[in-house]
């Protein structure tokens, strides 16, 4: 896999996101909204470069709620 500049910056990014966002719930013990949105948009991201993909069930429906597995995992099945 190989992960470009680009990728690199939005990682960086997103771990100084996340380290701010566990900053403020051990300073305030509390959560903003605007952080909620910034997860998100990190998950997508780990989604999206990392090609982690939800588990399938036996019909073929992606079980969201389960823990994700690499895509090419999921393709051998």
């Amino acid at each position: 896999m190989n992960i470009t500049h680009e990728e690199r910056v939005e990682f960086l990014n997103a771990h100084n996101d996340v380290k701010n966002i566990v900053q403020t719930l051990h300073e305030c013990s509390d959560l903003w909204m605007s952080d909620v949105g910034k997860l998100e948009k990190i998950e997508c991201l780990l989604h999206r470069v990392m090609k982690f993909v939800p588990q399938m069930d036996d019909e073929g429906r992606p079980k969201y709620y389960a823990d994700y597995v690499l895509e090419e995992l999921d393709n051998d099945k």
